[in-house]
Formats: C-alpha cells, structure tokens, sequence
C-alpha cells in the first residue's frame, strides 16, 4: 500500500513538473551519478593501495616490538634458574631437625636471599618461595616464603607435577598487581622437591616493556601465547596498576603487608579446572576469556587464522567498532607474540581527507556543467513552449491557430501534427453532432422495442388462463413453457445468466419439443452441485439439443439426450459441458467453418468474444454413436468476476 502511494505521488510531481526542469534534474543526476562512481573506484583503488602498505609498515613495527618486548622473557627464566642453582638457598632448605632459632635464622636468609634477587632482577614484581622446611617456625614480620599446602589445590600448581618450570596466569587482585608469573621447583641434593619459586610479573611491568614504542599502544593489543590463548591485553588505562606502584614508593612496609594478603586472595581465586600446560610450558586460565572484553577477536579466533610462527594482517568486519585491522606478529621467545587491532576508520583518516577534496571539485564541476545544461536546454524547448500556447488558444475555441515550423525535424513532426489536427477539428465536431443525433434515435427505437417483450408476455399469459378455462392442459402447459422460454432467452438484455436458468431454458425447450414431435425425448442432467450458481454465457444448450432434436433420427425410436456439467481438471478453474445423444453422428466432412447452420457456429464465436480464445466448442462423434459435445467455459463465481470479464480484464 505505501509503495502504491508512493508510485501515486512521484507520478504526479511528474506530471507537475517542467520539462525543462526535468531534463536539467536527469542531467544533473546522470553526471552526479557518473562523478560519484569515477570518485568511489579512485578512492577504493587509492585506499587499497594505500592501506596495504600503512598494513606493511604497522606490522614490521609490531616484529620489532615483539622482539624488543619479549627480551625480559630471559631474564625471568634466568632470574628463577639462579634461584634453583643457588647451592646457599638449597642447604637452608635441605636443613631439618634443627632448633626453632636456627630455622627462623635460616628463614631470614632464605628472605634475604629473595630480597637481594629482587633488587637485582629488574621488571620483576615479587619473588615467593613456598616450602613446608619453615612450617614450625612462627614469624611476626612479613616475607615471601609460605607453605606448599597453600597452592596445593591450584592449577598451575598441579602443572608443575609434570614439568620442572612452567609459565602460569596469575588472576589480577584488587591492586593489578600480578597478572603472569614464572614457577620452578627447587630440587635437594638427593633430586627431591624441597621448594617452589614463584616470579610474578604485574601489567605494568609488561606494559612498560613495550613504551618505547608509542605505535604498539594504538588500537588494543592482545599477549598471546604458544596455544593462541590471550594472556592479557594492552592499550587501555590501568589506574589501578599505577596507584599500586605508588603506594610502593611510598611506604614498603604496608606494601609488603598488602601484597601477602592479596598475593593470597589472587591464588585463592585462580582457575579450579586442571588443565595442562601448552608446548611452552603455559598454564592457562580460562576465565580470563570471561573477563575479556566483547570482541570478535578472542582466543578462538587468533587459533583460527593465525598461522603459526608467521606474521601477517587480516581485515576483520563485525567489530562493534566497525571493521578493525588485524595485525599478528611473527612469535618470539617461547613462541608468544603480539596481536594488534586499529580501526580501518583511523588507519584511512588522510585518505578519507583526500578524497573529500577531490569530490569538492567534482561537485564544483557539477555545478557548473549544470549551469550550462540549464541555458542549452531551455533554448533546445522554446518550440514546445509555443506549441503549448497554440494548444491553449485551441482550447479557447480559435480553431484557426496554427504553428510555425520549427528548424529540427522533430518539432516539424509537432507542428504539421498540430496543425492538421486544427484543421480536422470542424469537420470531426460535425460528425459527432450527427452521431449524437443518431443515438438518440438509436435510443427511443430501444425504448419502443422493450414494450413489445412486455405486450408478448401479457398475452400468452392471457392464453394461458384462456386455455385452463377451456380445461385444455396441454395447451396451457406449453403456453407455460414458451413463457419461460422466452423470459429466460431475454433474461433482461443480459449476456451471462446462472447455470440453473440456463439448465431451465433447456427443459422448457425439450418440453415444448416433446409435445409436438412423433417420438419420445429421454433428458437427463448430471450437475456438479458447486457449480449451479455459476454464470456462463446464456442459450448455449439449446442449439445442441435443438440439433439432436432436427438431425439425430434415433434408431430405437426414443431420443437420448444427457447433459454432463462438472470442474475440469487443470491450474485454472473451468467448468466442462458435455452433451450427448444417441443419434445418427456427424458426417465424415462435417467441419464447423464450412457448416452452413448458424447455432453452432454462433454459442461458439459467442463463448470465444465474451471468454478468450481459450473457450469454445469441440463436436465430434461419440465412441458409442451419436453426437459428443464440449463446452469449455470459466468458472465464474460473482458479478464481480463477471464484470471483469465483460470489461475484457480476463482471458
């Protein structure tokens, strides 16, 4: 319905408008169109081009990032490697059966021993020793050194049953402190575990490892590992990181108090779900993807279509920031490296500047070019204005305008058309004043003529009632059956009446029939119920009967005649007559053009002009004698149908 009115309405701003006007607007529209389409290939093929090697340029700065960035990765392992060779911290942990004053002052050099690493080791958050050598030992200053039983039940724990060093992800706690750490166990000199060393690293100090290169912070970030898993992600603020590496400088001893707490509650809430370590010694958490930020870009993802140990860029659709560049750079040590996102509407910011100064041309160019079709297309219709105002003074009633002839060939086509049709005018308004008056005429003989119907049914009526006063039935009936005949014949001037008039019609013929000739007629009628109330084109039996009646010469003495109306099969609803008799046949020759009664050849011509030539009639000869009439006629339901029919919008 909208379409329909919107259809509606352009067609009449159409109408409304110049033609001047209109061919100025498509001249316009041709060339903003044109223009529009030499701009959009220009800009994709220069961002292309474009894109492709800032694409380049970005991922040979993210190679070098990694590689920069991953450097601190030996220094950790080594860090714990020292540790674990370190023969001095291996007897204090070897040491047992020994007083509770030796073993609290081989605790504080075992602390001793972790302070000085720390100091030594840069980029390093903590370093916790977790051993069951001091468990009787109860100490009121805080160190780094805790019980085995306290990770026991952790997953990266358990990891190290099946490896001597492993890197594990560290959930943040309430300060942003840890996020990774290294562990390796201590062995004794019998090659038993007598400690574990924990090494953490916190966002910042990670993050710090990649500040001399500005570029790696545009976009996000992601820290990847050997299996594809995001370790972390960069890029964003942290201010609660920076507001914990304050809170160091400040005052280290509530430091210290605060990071065994929290160091706790972070081990406390790590992963529950023993999973293994990857080819690189990681131990994975797995809700650190819970935590992540909605992106299409997530451990699934980077597992997907990152190859390993290559580099290379991806452009990913569907981001909720729009398309992103996907950036992965070749792994570095331990086979981690970094994937980096930027938004395609950052990286082409200049090419989108470029190409809004080349369409500001363009549209200048437009604009002048449609100046100049303005002045071109008004001197091209000066003929048709003056055309229009010849056809206005015909209007008015000056038959003896006339127009010019134009230079161009198509105006003189317009100009001798109009004038020829000025000069027909009169003679064309003569001829409707005459046609006019035969209507007229036409109109009151039809008047006169539906009087005499009227008087002719009177007076059988009359002869009728005459002939039962005569008690002559016989006669009467007849009367009877001649009036319907008639009535339904005439049916009011209508060319289509209902299946059951039409059926009674034939009846009051074969009745009047039956009563004046020497032999019997047996009629039989096989109707389909649903097809009574149709309309078909009316006295289209009749004929048929009428020939059965004149030409069939029945053999057995008794006329056989059967009337078979039913659906025919097919896509389009028809209603299929047959009619049958047991006559002698149609001659071998017999053709319907050639045959010289008009009956047939009439309801035929008559179903084909009101139906479509789809309709008509087929006489042939029945398989068991006699005749075999089809009639194909529409299925007409309503007037409504009806009337679309008569109007000539179906066939």
């Amino acid at each position: 319905m909208r379409k329909t009115r919107w259809s509606a309405y352009i067609h009449q701003k159409l109408q409304q408008s110049k033609l001047s006007t209109l061919m100025v607007t498509c001249f316009i529209a041709f060339n903003l169109l044109l223009v529009s389409i030499i701009v959009w290939l220009a800009y994709q093929s220069f961002s292309a081009v474009t894109f492709n090697e800032i694409s380049k340029a970005r991922l040979a700065l993210l190679n070098e990032s990694t590689r920069r960035g991953f450097d601190f990765i030996t220094g950790v392992t080594g860090t714990a490697y020292s540790l674990a060779s370190n023969r001095e911290l291996s007897n204090l942990l070897e040491t047992t059966n020994t007083g509770r004053l030796a073993q609290i002052h081989q605790r504080r050099e075992v602390a001793r021993i972790l302070d000085h690493t720390m100091v030594v080791s840069e980029g390093i958050t903590s370093i916790e020793l977790y051993t069951d050598a001091f468990n009787g030992v109860r100490v009121t200053m805080a160190d780094r050194i805790f019980p085995i039983d306290t990770v026991g039940s952790d997953s990266w724990f358990s990891a190290l049953e099946k490896a001597d060093a492993a890197w594990v992800p560290l959930r943040e706690n309430e300060s942003g402190q840890s996020l990774v750490g290294y562990a390796q166990r201590i062995y004794d000199s019998r090659g038993g575990t007598v400690a574990y060393v924990l090494i953490r690293l916190s966002r910042a100090d990670i993050v710090r490892r990649f500040a001399d290169v500005p570029m790696v912070l545009d976009g996000k970030v992601l820290l990847v590992d050997t299996a594809g898993n995001v370790v972390m992600q960069m890029g964003t603020a942290d201010p609660a990181a920076e507001g914990v590496i304050q809170s160091e400088h400040t005052d280290e001893a509530e430091s210290v108090a605060e990071q065994k707490r929290t160091d706790r509650e972070s081990q406390q809430n790590l992963m529950n779900l023993g999973d293994q370590p990857d080819s690189a010694g990681i131990v994975r958490n797995p809700d650190d993807h819970a935590n992540a930020p909605s992106s299409i870009i997530d451990s699934a993802w980077i597992q997907e279509h990152v190859p390993p140990g290559q580099d290379g860029f991806e452009v990913v659709s569907g981001e909720p920031g729009g398309a992103q560049l996907v950036l992965y750079s070749r792994p570095a040590m331990l086979q981690w490296r970094l994937v980096q996102t930027i938004p395609v509407y950052t990286l082409l910011s200049p090419v989108r500047q470029a190409g809004w100064q080349i369409l500001g041309i363009a549209v200048l160019g437009l604009l002048c070019s449609a100046v100049l079709a303005y002045l071109f297309v008004r001197q091209i219709i000066r003929p048709l204005r003056q055309l229009i105002k010849r056809m206005r003074q015909l209007e008015k009633g000056d038959f003896d305008t006339r127009v010019q002839l134009s230079f161009t060939e198509e105006y003189a086509h317009l100009a001798y058309g109009f004038n020829h049709m000025a000069s027909q005018l009169t003679m064309l308004m003569e001829q409707v004043k005459d046609e006019s008056r035969a209507k007229r005429e036409a109109q009151t003989s039809l008047l006169e003529a539906q009087i005499k119907p009227h008087f002719l049914y009177n007076t059988l009526d009359m002869i009728h009632w005459r002939a039962l006063d005569y008690e002559a039935k016989d006669i009467s009936r007849m009367i009877v059956q001649l009036s319907k005949l008639l009535r339904i014949g005439l049916s009011g001037g209508r060319l289509f009446i209902r299946v059951r008039d039409e059926l009674e019609h034939a009846r009051c013929y074969v009745s009047i029939q039956s009563e004046r000739l020497p032999f019997s007629i047996q009629y039989q009628e096989r109707i389909d119920p649903r097809i009574r109330g149709c309309y078909i084109p009316k006295i289209i039996l009749q004929p048929f009967i009428e020939n059965a009646v004149m030409h069939g010469h029945p053999l057995e003495g008794t006329l056989r005649i059967q009337v078979c109306m039913e659906e025919a099969e097919g896509a389009v609803p028809d209603i299929m007559i047959r009619i049958t008799d047991n006559g002698q046949g149609l001659p071998e020759v017999w053709n319907m053009d050639e045959a010289r009664g008009i009956g047939v050849r009439n309801v035929h011509q008559r179903i084909q002009l009101y139906c479509g030539q789809r309709y008509g009639v087929q006489l042939s000869n029945g398989s068991s004698g006699g005749v075999e009439v089809k009639i194909t006629l529409p299925r007409i339901e309503t007037e409504e149908q009806l009337n679309l029919w008569l109007d000539g919008e179906k066939g």
